[in-house]
């Protein structure tokens, strides 16, 4: 298993590459029309004059968006993306450090045609921009809101800061010419004919058979193409206008990943979004054509056997369900960012009790259909696989550790021989075992924790439902451990 790439408004991962995306945004509470004057409890109050929080950058609206009233956008210090109504995007426009709430109120009622007086400006500042760290606070600095977007990454690292991503960005730009990215598809077509239907892949993986120490050349190339994907973003956004941020490593799921933060990139409009998302498959692209032509001068068979994995790579990206790049080109596509935020409210919306939510209601028809369309795939695909996950977890690590102790006597065996290079292969071997075994386990508990939250939230104050829900949880764990057992997935450890 290789370390995959991806694009990052917040993560990229590894096996196929995830992007980490370009920043988690969280939605704002939308407009406060109402002048309720009275401080949010248990926070410090705004400076007043208010001034904008350090660090604070207005993106502007969000173009080409899959919403009827498009959102604005601002990014905190911290690089929290927010998106904000236009009656609070144009109240944070005006606040300058000098400006009260009357003279405030005057220039927005003339931006938006509509009045607005300096109680509903206090109003706003106080309740909805202060919580959210738009505006700087008196007193004691506190832990701003921040999104917990399903399935991000995690355990995050600098591999390249922003300076240095930004000479890479600027350096490739070039290669996005329309001229340069015609030579480069048809010069791959070219390539995969020849491989695929020509002279095949024989070669290469008996290579590999006859001296396994050839993986150890497969696993590096397939990293330094992880690596060149992250630079086809980031060099993708830097042609668009926009500045990327620095290319890191974290976890995604159970693999480590690659990830490129293309926050700004939220400042593009469509095609500018698309052209980073797909920067780093096009990039992908380029690194088989290098490879193609290193194989054109030294014959070395393993080099097409790598064109290979690289192409699996390639086509995990582009699934939709979990944040790899084909999730941010769909997210993109329909101009709705983080759809994983949009699974809650559409199934309430769907139910028949259910109050249609303003995250749905407010999207486009068009937008709305492919939202909800990808939200009826993912959902039963989730529950599918968590719930065969759960049902042989025990299984699952038994076999896991068994390989893994089978890989360390490989490994001690070489060591002892003199085997170095072979050693190492079966060091990673362990590696690549013992990651999904723990992460299994990781992602196991992080569902018993969020099963436990949402229970605790729905019997908050209501001893009845609190019996309730304890008593089905525990039911569900006895009902789990006796399908285990029966199973004898404990047995033979």
């Amino acid at each position: 298993m290789t370390a995959v790439a991806g694009r990052v408004t917040d993560g990229r991962t590894a096996p196929a590459p995830p992007r980490a995306d370009t920043g988690d945004t969280a939605d704002t509470a939308d407009t406060a029309d109402t002048a309720d004057t009275a401080d949010t409890a248990g926070t410090a109050g705004p400076a007043w004059p208010p001034r904008l929080a350090d660090g604070l950058e207005l993106l502007g609206e969000f173009k080409d968006s899959g919403y009827s009233r498009p959102p604005s956008l601002i990014r905190r210090a911290d690089g929290q993306v927010i998106q904000m109504s236009p009656l609070l995007y144009q109240v944070t426009c005006r606040i300058d450090g000098f400006r009260g709430p009357d003279a405030i109120a005057s220039l927005v009622s003339a931006d938006l045609g509509r009045a607005l007086n300096a109680e509903q400006v206090r109003y706003l500042i106080t309740a909805k921009l202060l919580p959210l760290g738009v505006v700087a606070a008196r007193g004691v600095a506190r832990a701003l809101p921040k999104a917990n977007p399903l399935f991000s990454l995690r355990a995050r690292g600098t591999l390249l800061p922003e300076r240095v991503v930004n000479l890479v960005g600027a350096f490739l730009r070039p290669l996005f010419r329309w001229p340069v990215i015609v030579a480069v598809v048809g010069s791959v077509l070219a390539v995969d004919y020849w491989l695929f239907a020509v002279q095949g892949l024989g070669g290469g993986i008996g290579q590999v058979l006859r001296d396994p120490v050839e993986l150890l050349v497969v696993l590096g190339l397939s990293l330094v193409s992880a690596v060149f994907h992250e630079c086809g973003h980031a060099a993708g956004c830097r042609y668009g206008g926009a500045r990327p941020g620095r290319i890191g490593v974290g976890i995604y799921l159970v693999w480590p990943s690659f990830f490129t933060d293309v926050t700004d990139s939220y400042r593009l409009g469509r095609a500018g979004r698309l052209r980073t998302d797909l920067g780093g498959l096009y990039f992908n692209l380029i690194f088989m054509l290098a490879l193609a032509c290193v194989y054109a001068a030294t014959s070395a068979q393993v080099l097409l056997l790598v064109i290979a994995v690289t192409h699996l790579e390639m086509l995990d990206q582009l699934l939709p369900f979990v944040r790899f790049d084909g999730y941010f080109i769909l997210s993109d596509f329909v101009g709705v960012p983080d759809l994983f935020a949009r699974v809650a409210p559409i199934v309430k919306s769907a139910l028949p009790a259910g109050r249609r939510d303003p995250r749905v209601a407010g999207m486009r028809r068009g937008a709305r259909i492919v939202v909800t369309g990808w939200v009826l795939c993912v959902i039963p695909l989730l529950l599918v696989t968590m719930g065969y996950l759960l049902l042989h977890l025990p299984a699952f690590d038994r076999a896991l550790w068994r390989s893994a102790r089978t890989q360390s006597h490989l490994m001690s065996a070489a060591v002892a021989g003199h085997h170095y290079a072979l050693a190492g292969v079966d060091a990673i071997g362990a590696v690549l075992v013992i990651l999904p075994l723990a992460g299994s386990l990781y992602i196991s508990a992080r569902l018993a924790r969020r099963v436990i939250t949402l229970a605790r939230r729905w019997s908050a104050g209501r001893r009845a439902r609190r019996v309730q829900a304890a008593t089905g949880i525990l039911a569900c764990l006895t009902a789990l451990a006796t399908f285990w057992t029966v199973q004898g997935q404990f047995r033979s450890w």
